[in-house]
């Protein structure tokens, strides 16, 4: 089975993606052993509210057309390096890892910002466009997103 070649390795990559649908919630998990208490909910479980987003890579031109999954996820507090870029994403190249293994985005949101978020990711957000540095051939960390109304 042939894989597609690694391309996160640029050191500054522009992706604009458009979105297809998007699933989600909260969703509730058996808490590992390992997972300190004062993480778990209601004593023994894990909670989380990340979206899936589908979406298909509109540029750069050789990613176009593939199929990109998006985690959007709350961000509960803001932290900034003095090192490096802001901790708001990182984006994947899972191709040949799993089955339907690609590319996939983790993507964090300030917390005050779920609600509006998730409201116009389902009534009006289209595109989403990120930027990614540091690529290694399989991992870039995102250092600005910007979701829009337009296809364009």
């Amino acid at each position: 089975m042939a894989t597609e070649p690694r391309v996160l390795v640029e050191p500054r990559q522009e992706f604009s993606v458009e979105i297809g649908g998007f699933n989600g919630g909260v969703a509730l998990l058996p808490s590992p052993p390992t997972t300190p208490k004062a993480h778990r909910f209601q004593g023994g479980l894990i909670r989380s509210d990340m979206l899936e987003i589908t979406g298909q890579v509109v540029r750069p031109g050789p990613l176009r057309g593939r199929r990109m999954r998006i985690w959007l996820n709350q961000l509960e507090r803001w932290h900034f390096s003095r090192r490096g870029p802001p901790d708001i994403g990182d984006l994947y190249d899972r191709t040949g890892e799993l089955p339907g293994g690609g590319l996939e985005a983790m993507i964090y949101i300030p917390k005050d910002a779920w609600l509006p978020a998730t409201q116009c990711l389902g009534k009006t957000w289209r595109r989403l466009s990120l930027t990614g540095v540091n690529g290694d051939g399989h991992r870039m960390t995102i250092v600005d997103f910007a979701f829009s109304a337009t296809n364009a």
